[in-house]
C-alpha cells in the first residue's frame, strides 16, 4: 500500500535545486560539474518522458562527476543523490535507493547539522521508502523528526507543517496506532482551517480523520466530521459522499499497468470521482502519490479510466437527484 501527498516531479525539483547549488561556491570552467549539470538536465528530460531505465546510468554518472569535482562529503551531492535514489525506486532498486537517501541525509547533517530545514528532505524522502517497504515503525521516526524541524524553523502559518503532520498521521494510521493517527490529524486540520485552506487537501485530511475515528467507534465524532466534509463539498448542489465502491452499480475494475514489474506488488490508488444525477462519472482525478514514486502515473491512470467507465446510484437530497463528490478506492495486485 502507497501514503500520501507530495509531488512525483520530486527529481524535478532536485534538478532545480542541483542547478542552483551548480551556480554557487563552485569553479565556473569546472569540466566535471559541467558535465555533471548537463546530464541532471538529460535525467530530468527522460525522467517527464518515463524513460527511467535510460535515466538511471546517467543519473549515476552525473553523482560520479559531481564527486570527482568537489569530494565526497560536498553539499552540492545531496541533490544528485536524490535523484538517483528516486530513479532507483522507480526501477525497483530499492536497497540502492535507501543507501542513496540515507547516505544524502548523512552529508546533509554533517554539513548543516542535525536540525538544518536541508535535513528534512533527505528525511521525508527515506521514510516514504521504508514505509512503502511495510518499515512503519522507522519511517514514523523518520517523519516525526522531519515535522519537529519544520515546526522549529519555518513559520507557523507555513502549509509544510499541516502537511506533515497529515504525512506522520498517515503513518500511525497505516500502522493501527490510531490514537497517534487521530491527534495528528485533528491538529493539521486544525492549522489548515486556521491558514484559511479549503481545498482538497483539507477534505483529504478530514476523510482519513473521519476512517480513523470510525475505526475507533467514536461514531458522533465522525458523523461530524462527515457533516464538515459535507459543508465544504456542497458546491452547487453537489454533495460529498466519502468512499462510494459500496454504490456501485457496476464498478469497473483496473488492469494492473502492462509497463509496471509484477514485482511492484499490491499498490493503493485513491480517485476522487464527481458523480451525476444519473450516476454516471463525470470526472476522475487520481489522488497524488506518497512521495517520489515514477511508477504511480501508470496506475493512476488505469485507475482513472475505470473510474470513469463505472456506475452509481443516483444520490437524492430532499427528493432531488445531485451530483455527488466521492472516492473510488482501487488495488492492484500482481498476480
Amino acid at each position: 500500500m502507497r501514503l500520501f501527498l507530495l509531488s512525483t516531479l520530486a527529481i524535478l525539483f532536485s534538478t532545480i535545486v542541483a542547478t542552483v547549488c551548480g551556480q554557487i561556491a563552485q569553479t565556473a570552467d569546472s569540466p566535471q560539474l559541467i558535465e555533471s549539470r548537463e546530464l541532471t538536465l538529460r535525467v530530468a528530460k527522460l525522467y517527464g518522458e518515463h524513460k527511467y531505465d535510460e535515466a538511471l546510468p546517467l543519473a549515476t554518472r552525473a553523482l560520479e562527476l559531481a564527486e570527482a569535482a568537489v569530494g565526497s562529503k560536498d553539499e552540492r551531492l545531496i541533490p544528485a543523490l536524490i535523484n538517483l535514489g528516486d530513479l532507483q525506486v522507480a526501477t525497483i532498486h530499492f536497497d540502492n535507493a535507501k543507501a542513496s537517501f540515507e547516505r544524502a541525509l548523512s552529508i546533509a547533517e554533517s554539513n548543516f547539522g542535525p536540525e538544518d530545514l536541508r535535513v528534512a528532505r533527505p528525511l521525508d524522502e527515506l521514510g516514504y521508502l521504508l514505509a512503502n517497504k511495510g518499515d512503519l515503525g522507522k519511517s514514523a521516526d523518520l517523519f516525526s523528526r522531519s515535522l519537529a524541524i519544520k515546526e522549529k524553523l519555518l513559520q507557523p502559518s507555513d502549509i509544510e507543517i499541516p502537511r506533515a503532520a497529515r504525512i506522520l498521521a498517515d503513518i500511525y494510521r497505516r500502522a493501527r496506532e490510531y490514537d497517534k493517527a487521530e491527534q495528528l490529524y485533528s491538529r493539521a486540520i486544525r492549522l489548515y482551517e486556521q491558514d484559511g485552506k479549503r481545498d482538497a487537501e483539507l477534505v483529504e485530511a478530514l476523510n482519513r480523520y473521519r476512517t480513523v475515528l470510525t475505526a475507533e467507534n467514536k461514531k458522533d465524532e465522525a458523523a461530524a466530521v462527515q457533516a464538515r466534509i459535507a459543508e465544504l463539498s456542497s458546491d452547487g448542489g453537489v454533495v460529498e459522499g466519502g468512499v462510494v465502491n459500496g454504490w456501485a452499480v457496476k464498478l469497473v475494475q483496473p488492469s494492473y499497468p502492462t509497463s509496471v514489474p509484477r514485482t511492484y506488488g499490491i499498490r493503493t490508488v485513491s480517485v476522487r470521482v464527481t458523480i451525476d444525477e444519473k450516476g454516471k462519472v463525470i470526472s476522475a482525478k487520481a489522488g497524488p502519490p506518497p512521495g517520489p514514486d515514477m511508477s504511480y502515473p501508470a496506475f493512476a491512470g488505469a485507475a482513472e479510466d475505470a473510474a470513469r467507465k463505472s456506475l452509481f446510484t443516483p444520490t437524492l437530497k430532499s427528493g432531488v437527484a445531485v451530483k455527488v463528490n466521492g472516492t473510488i478506492i482501487y488495488q492492484f495486485i500482481a498476480r
